[in-house]
């Protein structure tokens, strides 16, 4: 006869699927648990994680409310309530969330990143960067919140403090190809268009397929005077996504001097099947 499972064991269990990604048998493993004694915060708490990343955010956020109605003070839990009202576009509430996670638990830098990211939805751009700058204070190699805090920065108009939270994102992650994409942006920004294609040509040597960095190097290319290369590197980003670019490069003011172009008239107006003759 099998000997059944204490409630050590089934938790255990439980996480240790949770860890390796296997959440459907995490939360059968919860399940057992909470079957025999629901007010478990901590499970409930892992177990809307666990659907947190199965996508099933309503039912994630009834499991971390029922939880923090058990303990109103589980920092996890309000945690986890706030990852999936920011992935349900609910800033305001997210961010609550956040700040009650930061206030019971200070030194969760993933919070401040989270605060962050959620600060900078809500275009609240100065209190963004403070809570990046709280996150790096806690974990320098974070080089994702070097990123967020280069396009917080950007959004402030500091553009060469931009760039240098860029370079340290890249000098962590060297192939980060979205980092090296927003450095070229930066760089454009700023005028120095030779830097920007370089950094673009960075960010597709690790990414070739990476559209936005194609149609970045064309931007860069048509403010040159380059009109043969900002074509072809137009046409490449064309290709990989064409409603994106079509649709942008027609109100892009980085193509005017091509606007009257028949070559650049034809990528961003591309006949249609029923128009062309039979």
């Amino acid at each position: 006869m099998v000997q059944q499972l204490d409630s050590a064991s089934w938790y255990s269990h439980g996480n240790s699927l949770h860890r390796q990604g296997i959440y459907e048998g995490a939360i059968a493993q919860y399940d057992q648990l909470l079957a025999a004694q629901p007010d478990l915060y901590e499970v409930w708490t892992y177990r809307g994680y666990a659907l947190e990343q199965l996508g099933q955010l309503r039912e994630a956020l009834a499991n971390f409310e029922q939880a923090l109605k058990v303990s109103s003070d589980f920092a996890l839990a309000w945690h986890g309530k706030g990852i999936v009202l920011a992935k349900l576009a609910n800033y305001d509430e997210a961010l609550t969330c956040f700040n009650k996670t930061i206030k019971l638990a200070p030194k969760d830098a993933q919070a401040w990143y989270n605060r962050g990211s959620t600060l900078a939805h809500l275009h609240r751009f100065e209190e963004a960067l403070s809570s990046f700058n709280r996150t790096l204070e806690l974990t320098p190699n974070d080089y994702k919140a070097w990123y967020h805090r280069s396009k917080v920065l950007t959004n402030l108009g500091y553009l060469y403090a931009a760039l240098a939270s860029l370079e340290k994102a890249v000098d962590i992650k060297p192939d980060c190809y979205y980092a090296w994409n927003y450095r070229g942006t930066v760089l454009k920004k700023l005028g120095s268009y030779k830097e920007a294609i370089a950094s673009f040509d960075q960010s597709l040597q690790i990414k070739p397929n990476h559209s936005d960095a194609w149609y970045n190097k064309a931007r860069c290319y048509a403010l040159e005077g380059d009109t043969k290369q900002a074509l072809c590197y137009l046409h490449r980003a064309i290709k990989l996504n064409p409603t994106l670019y079509t649709t942008l490069a027609r109100v892009d003011s980085d193509f005017s001097q091509l606007i009257t172009h028949p070559q650049f008239r034809a990528l961003i107006y591309p006949r249609q099947p029923s128009e062309m003759t039979h």
